[in-house]
């Protein structure tokens, strides 16, 4: 008998890991977060029984798909036979048909433990829509500052932990800038987006509270969820300062660190799309001192010249937030936070 499970269910598995028999652009597209790719047919072999499906017969189509996948059939049930000793094992496609079923079909003959996930991906996927359709209720401490305080770096900290923290940046891989793309990898689809706040969510809902820093409500190409947003605009504010000195250098390891993925290229773009606001003369002179390699200039006049001026954070404590933490005393600051957020 066949071994079916629903996403709710699957969720709250023991060391349960998912496997995607999608082709690898749609497991590239979005996924179940941490979910194995092993696709059943590669990009072209889907395109192709797709091409059959529609201009020939679904008969035909089947008949192509089941003559992809028969050869690939010992390798996968082997790969999968030895994944069963260490983990519990949920299959999917897209909407738990035919690709999936097809596979478990053998899986249960041959006796390998699996659950097949009822629905597949798209049952994952309404099952975040719901959960960001309601009213995010879990409160939020929210980080302000200056740029180059180091909220990122506090947050990780936070994480590494395992405190209840979230580096929304880091999710969509954009530091939430117009230098934000800079040294990160390519950005996940909205959906990955928010497949994996909702699995960080999840696993923090035992904590009263989950830190954050604060963004606008895109970040890069990504949108944050309204109700997570709204959370956000009505949490508990927390100011982090330091001296200019300070966020200038924390700023040159983040982002010119010789042994960082920067790329002076896209910092040079970065800084040609500031002309209208800080005029061509000014862009010139950054573009120039950044030549010639001279960061520290190129740093402190970004951030006295653009990123201060627009953010408007106080660089001292200010009593119109709940918490003023100095990010100079590193040691300090995280254990005030932690304090803030299970007391």
């Amino acid at each position: 008998m066949e071994n079916l499970i629903n996403i709710e269910e699957a969720l709250g598995l023991d060391n349960v890991l998912f496997i995607d028999l999608r082709s690898p652009c749609e497991y590239e597209e979005a996924h179940i977060p941490g979910a194995l790719n092993l696709p059943l047919m590669e990009d072209d072999e889907r395109a192709m029984v797709g091409t059959i499906y529609k201009q020939e017969s679904p008969e035909k189509a089947v008949d192509r798909g089941f003559a992809i996948i028969a050869p690939k059939l010992p390798r996968l049930t082997q790969q999968l036979k030895q994944l069963t000793k260490e983990r519990t094992l949920v299959l999917y496609c897209w909407r738990g048909g035919m690709r999936s079923k097809s596979l478990c079909q053998v899986l249960h003959i041959l006796g390998i433990k699996h659950y097949r996930l009822i629905g597949g991906y798209k049952a994952f996927r309404h099952y975040v829509n719901d959960f960001f359709a309601k009213p995010f209720e879990k409160e939020i401490v929210v980080l302000h500052g200056l740029t180059g305080v180091g909220k990122t770096e506090i947050l990780q900290h936070l994480i590494d932990a395992s405190l209840p923290a979230i580096d929304l940046e880091g999710l969509a891989n954009n530091r939430g800038s117009v230098f934000g793309h800079i040294g990160m990898r390519r950005p996940p689809s909205q959906k990955q987006f928010e497949g994996m706040l909702f699995c960080t969510c999840r696993k923090l809902q035992g904590f009263p509270r989950i830190a954050v820093e604060c963004e606008s409500r895109r970040i890069g190409s990504i949108f944050i969820p309204l109700s997570f947003f709204q959370a956000m605009q009505k949490g508990r504010k927390v100011l982090i300062y330091d001296s200019l000195e300070n966020r200038i250098t924390r700023l040159i390891n983040t982002y010119l660190d010789e042994k960082s993925t920067f790329n002076e290229e896209q910092l040079a773009a970065a800084i040609n799309n500031l002309r209208k606001r800080l005029g061509s003369a000014k862009v010139e002179q950054l573009l120039a001192l950044l030549k010639t390699k001279d960061y520290h200039d190129v740093v402190e006049a970004l951030l006295l010249d653009y990123y201060d001026p627009l953010y408007k954070y106080p660089d001292q404590p200010s009593e119109a937030y709940e918490l003023n933490l100095n990010a100079a005393y590193p040691e300090m600051v995280l254990e005030k936070l932690k304090e803030f957020l299970i007391r």
